[in-house]
């Protein structure tokens, strides 16, 4: 019985020591042709269960559909007029004014579901409630700024577009941080969370993807985050260094590449 506690391979070797018979290796290639079956049988768990399945997947499909489509006969409803037409400062403040009657009319304190270090909820400086709410706040901007076209607030309009970058590095060093977790399927779906979206609206409206420049500068905000965490991590985990020597030497060598990059003829 003790030779059943060994893989298969592994059993066959010993009875064939054991029988003093001609042994033949098996061919561990063949184990290559059960993948896609394997595969095959994910698709049809995953398509039947009931949370995230292809049921929810179908549904969400068809609302970005049905938001594309808006988007489209939205751009080209006649009559249309150059967007430049459209400068009325006057309302991107009438619009504000009424969003900040309204947010201190429901001004409400909610504490994180929970502390970092764990413990009874409480509130967080810079928590995912408050930095959701802040980036609430930056959309709202965003939106209105170009709609009605307000030129003199542009500068400010800059440092949002820095702090909501900032904030997604700054969620994910999180994530890194706390879980470790620098798979390839972490990786796929924040390329695919960030640029899906964009990519269909560039493609259905016909607009350059260099107008949508916070896409772009998003997804090197996260590659940058996840290929700094990375190295404070293996520093850590492989060289034995301390946290605070780890995350500081990681940090100090993308700071080195991004003045590389950015402040020197290096990059051509």
């Amino acid at each position: 019985h003790s030779v059943h506690c060994f893989p298969p391979d592994v059993n066959e070797t010993i009875m064939a020591d054991n029988t003093n018979a001609e042994y033949t290796p098996k061919d561990t290639t063949k184990r290559h042709a059960y993948r896609p079956a394997i595969m095959v049988s994910a698709l049809k768990a995953w398509a039947v269960q009931e949370k995230n399945g292809l049921k929810d997947f179908s549904l969400a499909q068809c609302k970005v559909a049905v938001i594309l489509a808006v988007a489209h006969f939205g751009n080209i409803w006649e009559p249309s007029y150059p967007r430049n037409d459209n400068h009325a400062p006057s309302m991107f403040w009438l619009v504000n004014a009424f969003l900040a009657v309204g947010t201190f009319m429901t001004w409400t304190w909610k504490a994180s579901s929970a502390g970092r270090g764990g413990g009874s909820p409480r509130i967080v400086m810079l928590g995912r409630e408050q930095t959701e709410e802040w980036k609430g706040w930056m959309q709202w901007a965003f939106i209105f700024y170009h709609y009605y076209r307000v030129w003199y607030v542009y500068n400010e309009i800059r440092v949002f577009v820095s702090a909501y970058v900032w904030m997604t590095g700054f969620g994910n060093f999180l994530y890194f941080d706390k879980k470790g977790d620098f798979s390839v399927e972490r990786f796929v779906s924040m390329i695919l969370r960030i640029n899906y979206f964009p990519l269909l609206l560039s493609f259905f409206l016909t607009v350059p993807l260099e107008l949508y420049y916070v896409v772009p500068l998003h997804t090197t905000g996260f590659v940058m985050t996840m290929i700094t965490c990375y190295v404070g991590y293996q520093l850590e985990q492989k060289l034995g260094f301390s946290y605070w020597k780890s995350r500081t030497i990681a940090i100090g060598i993308s700071l080195l590449v991004h003045i590389l990059f950015y402040e020197t003829p290096a990059v051509n």
